[in-house]
């Protein structure tokens, strides 16, 4: 059954708004060693495969407090933030550091942690070097990947290097990161922002066609997302694009023997986010034909009121189109709600004034119940 080509692909619905219980579970806030000096960690405590979370320069990890609360709700996995040596709450190592040194130091503490095992990574900007070095370290641990606007290697030839006047240890990340690429069996979901850091430059064409060629590079495990209407910071701008491109990752390449209950659980947040300021975001994620699809297979399954709550959001973002209210019509018919569904069955012949079903049933249900 194809359910959410681009999203959500789940047999049962939420039908109540799901409420993202942000102090349910304390986080633990602890500094760890991770050799001679200590990272500080953020983790909400939860089960299965840990999500880490790794900031773009200059970040802590409280960049992620906007969104981290409500992934380990609807994931409920264990949700790990850091910051990076030096800073934040994290000590600096007295010395300069390669990302290679850090990433072994991000090792270490994780071991500490009893967190060495496998990892789902989700990453900001410079962010990105980060995880592709820990997942080419890494391949067997690290099952799927989340960028978000994340510096890629292609981008930064010696004429960008000059151009922004990069140092040496840069200069040295982007070579480290060449040298350790993405391994091509990892899924990765690329966000890229439509209004990126170098909005009226050549440079801007540059940075999306690099990540455009990252994500050809391997189709059938990369999928990009361009995120409309966003800079560079996609997770403060669109959460919820975000909070949806990370919950379903996780559902379908993570642990997909809890998928249902996940994408349960992050549709009901989604339906709760729903509004008229995210309504191209929602038409982008859901199809018509889609949420349809999934509508009447909860008919068949005789979950009248769940397939009612699809409908709904189909004719939520597709009020032009008469068959989300056809579609709406029949479930609330199939409730016993004959009203509701005469009310339906009208606009979807108003919007389609040769449909001979929705024609036949106006007539009848007006005989049954009057117009």
């Amino acid at each position: 059954m194809k359910i959410f080509s681009h999203v959500l692909g789940v047999c049962a619905l939420v039908v109540v708004p799901l409420a993202i219980a942000v102090g349910q579970t304390k986080p633990l806030d602890t500094l760890i060693a991770a050799g001679d000096y200590r990272l500080h960690f953020t983790i909400i405590p939860g089960k299965g495969t840990p999500i880490l979370f790794e900031a773009g320069g200059g970040d802590s990890g409280k960049v992620w407090n906007s969104i981290a609360p409500a992934i380990a709700e609807i994931t409920g996995a264990t949700v790990i933030t850091y910051d990076r040596a030096g800073l934040g709450k994290s000590e600096g190592s007295g010395k300069d550091l390669t990302v290679e040194d850090e990433i072994r130091g991000l090792e270490t503490a994780l071991r500490n942690l009893g967190y060495q095992r496998k990892l789902m990574l989700v990453s900001h900007s410079v962010g990105g070097f980060y995880n592709t070095i820990y997942a080419s370290r890494h391949p067997q641990d690290v099952p799927a990947v989340v960028f978000i606007d994340v510096n890629l290697p292609c981008f930064f030839t010696e004429q960008q290097f000059t151009k922004m006047n990069a140092s040496q240890n840069f200069r040295n990340t982007v070579e480290a990161v060449r040298k350790n690429p993405m391994p091509a069996k990892i899924y990765v979901t690329d966000i890229v922002s439509e209004k990126t850091l170098f909005e009226g430059t050549p440079d801007a064409d540059r940075w999306k066609a690099c990540h455009s060629d990252f994500a050809a590079a391997s189709p059938t495990t990369r999928k990009s997302i361009t995120a409309y209407e966003t800079g560079h910071y996609v997770f403060f701008s669109n959460a919820q694009l975000v909070i949806e491109a990370i919950v379903t990752l996780y559902a379908n390449r993570v642990v997909p023997k809890e998928k249902a209950a996940i994408l349960e659980r992050g549709y009901a947040f989604a339906l709760n986010a729903a509004n008229e300021d995210r309504k191209s975001l929602m038409k982008y994620w859901h199809s018509e034909d889609d949420l349809n699809e999934w509508g009447y297979a909860l008919l068949r399954q005789n979950e009248s009121d769940k397939a009612i709550e699809v409908f709904k959001l189909n004719v939520f973002l597709h009020r032009e189109s008469a068959n989300p209210y056809d579609s709406l019509a029949d479930a609330y018919l199939k409730a016993g709600d004959k009203k509701l569904a005469l009310e339906n069955y009208k606009k979807a012949l108003e919007l389609n004034p040769n449909s001979k079903k929705a024609r036949e049933l106006v007539e009848k249900l007006e005989k049954q119940i009057g117009p």
